[in-house]
């Protein structure tokens, strides 16, 4: 693997301490703010809203304001490497192949999904569905969702840590990762660090964390038609 020395700015080591600790005391608290906004949140649109302005909203400031770098040496950018591609659409196959579908006809799983029968009012009433409206906005926003999970992850956190501290930096991001699952069936918490672990390395490699975004965000439009399929078959 590549250093990622050519993605950050030459600013020196203490520069780049000041930022390890930054991201290491900002990232602490919004995964603090979180896990507890997440259990009380109220509609969709709420949930969606404080999500972002906490996710991108805040780290962006952070970068652009406070460490005075730009959003490219935090994964902000479309990183490199066909490779990293191909990487991507062989993990996701197999995600669908050995644990999505599996997972999709467990009782668990099938009352949880799809995420957004969680959330009321949903467009204003529940969520249907077999409704091809209430599918699309539910896909496509929460694919904004996940644009913003995965910059504060795989870009602000690993990426800021990563600086200093090195590969201990992938089981940290990890670890808030699985943290802020909590509420979800049991099995997919446990999964999440392990999925965090994947896609951290996958986002060092890319020099990026779209791929791990769209990694992310197919997986969870393929598990939703899984729930659906098992259910209306």
């Amino acid at each position: 693997m590549k250093s990622l020395s050519d993605t950050t700015a030459p600013k020196g080591r203490n520069h780049d301490r000041f930022i390890t600790l930054g991201v290491a005391i900002t990232g602490a608290l919004i995964v603090a703010a979180l896990w507890r906004f997440n259990q009380i949140a109220g509609g969709y649109e709420y949930y969606i809203t404080g999500n972002a302005i906490a996710l991108f909203f805040v780290p962006m400031v952070v970068i652009l304001l406070v460490f005075g770098e730009e959003p490219s040496s935090f994964g902000f950018g479309t990183g490199e490497s066909r490779r990293v591609r191909w990487l991507t659409l062989l993990i996701f196959c197999v995600l669908v192949v050995v644990i999505l579908l599996p997972a999709s006809r467990l009782t668990s799983f099938q009352e949880h999904y799809p995420i957004f029968k969680q959330f009321y009012p949903f467009r204003g009433g529940a969520f249907v569905e077999t409704d091809l409206r209430d599918l699309l906005y539910a896909q496509i926003s929460y694919g904004m969702y996940m644009f913003f999970w995965e910059f504060f992850f795989r870009g602000y956190l690993l990426f800021g840590l990563f600086r200093t501290i090195r590969w201990p930096a992938v089981v940290i991001q990890a670890l808030a990762f699985g943290l802020l699952h909590y509420g979800k069936p049991s099995l997919e918490i446990g999964a999440s660090f392990g999925a965090g672990i994947i896609l951290g390395m996958l986002a060092l490699r890319a020099k990026s964390f779209l791929p791990c975004f769209m990694l992310h965000w197919s997986a969870s439009i393929a598990f939703d038609g899984l729930i659906i399929a098992s259910r209306h078959g």
